[in-house]
């Protein structure tokens, strides 16, 4: 069996066999194909792509055919993707374009290769790309794709395209079709084949009309083109109009294009190798099952699985030099701040502040502070991984025994920081002012205790306010207390926003 390197290289030198058996590979997902098309990836981009589409039964095969005789009599080397419906029993190309192509299969000039969609709802197959980048290092000079009719669902050739050519035809409402289908947006020639029926001067005026209420695509002015498709006509003024949109791309904007296509293929290759890997973690530890028995069971939704899976998945790997694995916190410790001097909770927010710089994630939460203006309510709007949440009623508390009402508020707090804490989403958690609470008997302490003791390895957890009770202390693995010394208070100076709140 060939290796990657000698399908590679017969690819390069214009085979025939190799470059049908490099796309099989493609198409079937095999292993070998991702170290062919790495191989192949620094020897293509010389090809002029050229996508076809429109809905079903404009003649888009017939208009091919046409171009592909025409270009071959111009000398160029010609390659085809039709991307066909998929066979619902083969799961293979159900239509076969090459059947409507035949007399050009003799052709060493022509290269044509039926692709079935897989499914894929934007109309081309998976592996279309790569069958195009190794037509393209094959060394032919022109790759046309052409699109399944599938009306509604075929702007994802643009992801491919250099030029994007709609076929329409007159008396099928093809007008209104291409509207729903975003084939207006896409779009850079209009071809109206067909053009010896009725109204094909309406439907070109019709087109026209669409365009000028505002294509956005920028400099380029989309042209219309009408063709007989069936007897070639018109297909020497397609050709033209193609090169006349490839010299506009060669100014500047195929670079701008192009940037556009390897961002896309970026981020759908990332998204496919990151699926590929949690569907594999999941089968072969079991996960896959359990969590499919739950969205039975009614237990769970698929979308909070998938969130859940996240967690599991990329938000417990801690390895700082694996950039696809989220950072953590090897060990996260118990702090507390304590102690009648100022500035706990500033302390506790420089921390926030720092871990958030770090790349980590942060929640407050505050006890007994709720409905106060605190400047920390306005800086978290600012910062993206740092979260607050403000328990309180918006008094400050001097009962002993407290009211019913604020130790309600209290045990809500509690129960939104148990939940926030046990997640494992955050990195560093901050109870403001818990001691405080505690010191009012708003919550038990053992309760507090048991926070810190099953809290997730990697989260640092962080209890402030003055009056800490001893068991909050010995749970604690570092504790700061801060003494007053000197405080402009106790010679009347109101408190000053922005410093003290």
């Amino acid at each position: 069996m060939a290796t990657a390197q000698q399908v590679a290289d017969a690819v390069l030198n214009g085979d025939r066999r190799a470059t049908a058996r490099a796309i099989t590979l493609a198409e079937n997902n095999a292993l070998e194909a991702q170290k062919i098309i790495s191989l192949l990836y620094p020897h293509a981009g010389k090809a002029q792509i050229i996508g076809i589409t429109g809905p079903s039964g404009v003649g888009k095969s017939t208009l091919a055919e046409k171009m592909i005789k025409e270009l071959r009599r111009r000398g160029k080397t010609v390659a085809v993707v039709a991307v066909d419906p998929t066979s619902p029993f083969s799961g293979g190309a159900f239509l076969g374009d090459r059947i409507r192509m035949q007399e050009l299969t003799t052709d060493e000039g022509v290269f044509i290769r039926s692709m079935a969609t897989r499914r894929n709802p934007g109309g081309l197959a998976k592996a279309t790309k790569d069958a195009v980048r190794i037509l393209d290092a094959s060394g032919r000079d022109v790759v046309i794709v052409e699109t399944v009719g599938a009306g509604q669902s075929e702007v994802d050739i643009i992801k491919i395209a250099q030029t994007v050519i709609v076929v329409l035809a007159p008396g099928f409402g093809d007008e209104i079709q291409a509207i729903k289908a975003g084939m207006m947006e896409i779009g850079d020639i209009f071809v109206i084949n067909k053009a010896d029926r009725e109204n094909s001067d309406k439907a070109v005026t019709d087109i026209q009309a669409m365009l000028e209420m505002g294509n956005g695509k920028g400099k380029w002015n989309p042209v219309i083109v009408k063709t007989i498709a069936i007897t070639g006509e018109g297909t020497d003024a397609l050709l033209e109009k193609v090169a006349g949109h490839q010299k506009y791309l060669a100014k500047g904007e195929a670079r701008l294009r192009r940037k556009r296509m390897v961002r896309t293929e970026l981020v759908d290759a990332i998204k496919q190798k990151i699926a590929e890997h949690l569907v594999e973690a999941l089968t072969e530890s079991g996960r896959l099952d359990e969590l499919t028995s739950q969205i039975l069971a009614r237990k769970i939704d698929p979308f909070t699985a998938a969130e859940k899976v996240l967690v599991e998945q990329i938000g417990r790997d801690h390895e700082e030099d694996n950039p696809m694995k989220k950072r953590r916190l090897k060990t996260g410790l118990v702090q507390v701040y304590t102690g009648d001097g100022k500035g706990k909770t500033s302390a506790a927010l420089g921390l926030a502040l720092r871990a958030v710089g770090r790349g980590l994630k942060a929640y407050i939460i505050q006890f007994i502070k709720g409905g106060f203006d605190y400047g920390e309510l306005y800086a978290v709007k600012r910062l993206g991984n740092l979260k607050l949440k403000a328990f309180g009623s918006g008094r400050f508390i001097t009962e002993k025994p407290p009211r019913d009402v604020d130790m309600k508020i209290a045990t809500e707090a509690l129960e939104f920081a148990k939940k926030v804490v046990s997640s494992g989403n955050y990195d560093v958690v901050i109870l403001d002012e818990i001691n405080v609470a505690l010191d009012l008997k708003l919550l038990e302490v053992p309760e507090i205790v048991k926070v810190a003791k099953d809290k997730p390895k990697h989260v640092e957890l962080v209890f402030t306010g003055r009056y800490a009770p001893p068991e909050i202390i010995e749970a604690a693995d570092l504790v700061t207390e801060m003494k007053e010394i000197k405080h402009p208070f106790k010679k009347g100076m109101p408190p000053r926003k922005g410093i003290e709140y």
